[in-house]
């Protein structure tokens, strides 16, 4: 299991904010850059 889901709720829903913040910007980052994204792996 991952340690993201297998954590407890309360460190499960920050590792799960935390991620989600990366994914914005990442995809914030690519965007001004000119790059396409795909939307799911």
């Amino acid at each position: 299991l991952s340690p993201v889901l297998s954590a407890p709720d309360d460190v499960r829903d920050a590792r799960i904010g935390l991620v989600e913040c990366a994914r914005i910007v990442l995809a914030s980052t690519l965007g001004v850059l000119g790059i396409a994204a795909p939307e799911s792996m």
